[in-house]
């Protein structure tokens, strides 16, 4: 079943714009670490993790789990 739509949340951030965004683009797989309350896992199944267009699958909580 596939899910579509848009998802907007503020989460307050602490440290500079270049360290998150560094996160973002190139360390996703770190995010669950950080914010593991929220997003529970991050997978790659296609190109690198700082490559445009990679494929990647994020499992995230929003008051039930969701598969994005």
């Amino acid at each position: 079943m596939a899910t579509s739509g848009t998802y907007v949340t503020e989460v307050p951030l602490k440290g500079t714009v270049e360290k998150h965004y560094k996160k973002w683009r190139s360390e996703n797989h770190a995010i669950p670490e950080a914010i593991g309350h929220h997003i529970q896992n991050v997978t790659i199944h296609e190109g690198e993790w700082d490559s445009h267009g990679a494929i990647k699958t994020w499992d995230y909580t929003c008051g039930i789990t969701y598969t994005f």
